[in-house]
């Protein structure tokens, strides 16, 4: 081949190079287009879905341990240090100090009686026999309790939150909730403007500070300090993770990520809760035990990896083409290189912008701000599993069993719809063991609600303002929390009062659901503006998760590859 030959054969390899890169173009537009090059659900995807571990065990810990730190026994009364230090037994000490009551436990648990307890054990009588009646009662100082049913003391035993002290109980969760409310604009603004992995890293590291400074608390506004700075972790310690694997995972296989999360590490880690609480038996070192998984703030940027979608919203391609490279290497696949070229020069010809928002930006859109509005109600709808919390092993079985259905039955609409039915089932039905059944399945569905609720925040909102959304989507579901009493208490009106208000709000947000885009086959929205124009292409009837979508049948991207 001469010279003029080889130069036209080299202009021909160029051209066709070329034409088929410009082909590549119009299917490179996002990261969900470029990542089923790399592999979308391969080896990395599992680590992934592993190093999620520590952070479910995290989230479960902050939302029980508080509970086992602070327990009192139902049995308690007051102490009188005269009848602790005779010879006499507990059922004795009772008998001779109390007041007697009709209600269980049948003694008063915040007065005693009026007597001279010296002068009683110096007289000769038969303390086992004599009756010690008065009608003269003093309220209590100190309190003395029955570890027979909980084997240890908490700080409310410790400081005695008890009787007109018993409001601090309540008051040091809610100081806990307040951390996380501030935590949730906090750590959000954060994660959309500096990163994940530093959002995450810097709310760890507070949340495990103030877990280990609780094990030192020795009065109310000590450990109400201390909570307060470890509920800046709550939520975020797990909605980070969760939008981080997320973006890398499959787009028909993200309800897996949840699955995982929630159905195994989350379930896992409540059950086996109450075990470590009952054999350490000492609310001091039980802190320490539980603030273990927080440890993985020191090998968090080696186990988890910064959002590819964060640093395409803010420009840095250099570093969405290494990590594009990682994930290709690491699931054993070997795209065509042209591919990273085609994908930069898209984003660079979109003459993309660096976009930062806050939260406000949710709001300036109608579109964007309806579908806001809606999740938040959504959430606040599904996130009532407080009516239904009798101990923590009732709550950790079903968790299991519904997330690993929940990729099945991803439809806030029937779970919703299917609580409403349920609670008012409920209120007909005269059998406790049916009542017992319905209370179940209502909880049952409630758990896949906000399983979807979840979810779709992190779907449907747009990447520059995704944490912040979600954070500001949860802290709605604290208030909702705080607004549990109430309900709780309507039943003072009518004994099934809660049921009607739990079915009547199902029924809305049933309703609600359905003007919400469907998400599941979609690209995640990578700017505001597409945050705005998601789902435009849908009718209110459609059913979008049956269609098939060009991500799931994208052979033809691997004619590209070598």
């Amino acid at each position: 081949m001469n010279g003029r030959e080889t130069k036209i054969a080299n202009d021909l390899d160029k051209s066709l190079r070329a034409t088929e890169t410009t082909r590549l173009r119009p299917k490179l537009e996002s990261f969900d287009d470029i990542l089923p090059y790399v592999g979308d659900y391969g080896r990395y995807q599992w680590w992934l879905l592993l190093a999620i571990l520590p952070y479910g065990m995290i989230y479960a810990f902050l939302y029980f341990s508080q509970f086992f730190i602070t327990i009192i026994p139902t049995e308690h009364w007051c102490r009188i240090d005269e009848l602790v230090n005779a010879n006499i037994t507990q059922e004795e000490r009772i008998r001779i100090a109390i007041p007697r009551t009709s209600e269980h436990p049948y003694y008063d648990q915040c007065q005693r009686k009026d007597l001279n307890f010296t002068e009683i054990l110096s007289s000769e009588k038969n303390l086992s026999t004599w009756e010690f009646g008065t009608d003269r009662k003093v309220g209590c100082n100190r309190w003395e309790y029955n570890f027979t049913q909980i084997p240890y003391p908490s700080i409310g035993t410790e400081l005695d939150w008890v009787c007109d002290r018993e409001y601090l109980l309540s008051t040091a969760q809610s100081i806990f909730f307040c951390g996380s409310i501030l935590g949730g604009f906090l750590i959000g603004w954060i994660a959309d403007h500096k990163g994940r992995i530093p959002a995450l890293m810097f709310c760890n590291s507070v949340a495990l500070l103030g877990s280990i400074a609780t094990a030192s608390a020795n009065s109310f506004w000590s450990f109400a300090i201390c909570r307060f700075f470890t509920g800046l972790a709550f939520d975020n310690c797990i909605n980070i993770p969760l939008i981080i694997v997320l973006e890398y995972m499959a787009v028909s296989k993200r309800t897996l990520v949840v699955n995982v999360a929630f159905g195994i590490y989350f379930a896992v880690a409540s059950t086996i809760l109450p075990w470590i609480a009952y054999y350490i038996s000492n609310w001091r070192y039980f802190t320490y035990v539980t603030a273990v998984p927080l440890l993985s703030v020191f090998v968090t940027p080696w186990i988890l990896p910064e959002s590819a979608r964060w640093y395409v919203s803010n420009g840095m391609t250099d570093k969405v083409v290494e990590k594009l490279r990682k994930i290709a290497r690491i699931n054993r696949r070997n795209p065509d290189p042209r591919i990273y070229g085609a994908f930069v020069s898209n984003l660079e010809a979109s003459d993309r912008k660096c976009e930062t928002a806050t939260v406000l930006d949710l709001f300036k859109s109608p579109r964007l701000a309806r579908n806001t509005i809606l999740l938040v109600l959504f959430w606040k709808v599904s996130h009532r599993d407080f009516l239904r919390r009798p101990c923590v092993l009732v709550k950790a079985y079903p968790e299991l069993g519904v997330r690993l259905v929940l990729h099945r039955l991803l439809c806030g609409f029937l779970t919703l719809a299917m609580t409403c039915l349920c609670t008012i089932a409920e209120l007909i039905l005269q059998s406790i063991s049916a009542k017992l059944v319905m209370s179940v399945m209502s909880r049952f569905c409630l758990n896949m609600a906000a399983n979807v609720g979840l979810q779709y925040a992190a779907e449907l909102l747009p990447t520059p303002v995704r944490s912040q959304g979600v954070s500001l989507i949860h802290i709605f579901g604290i208030v909702a929390h705080s607004l549990a009493p109430y309900v709780i208490d309507s039943a003072v009106i009518w004994e099934g009062f809660p049921m009607l208000i739990i079915s009547t709000v199902s029924f809305i947000g049933a309703a609600l659901v359905l003007f919400l885009p469907e998400t599941v086959g979609q690209s995640l929205p990578q700017t505001i503006k597409q945050g705005e124009e998601f789902g435009k292409d849908q009718s209110f009837w459609s059913l979008p998760c049956y269609k098939k979508s060009h991500f799931d049948n994208h052979q033809h991207y691997h004619s590209c590859e070598r």
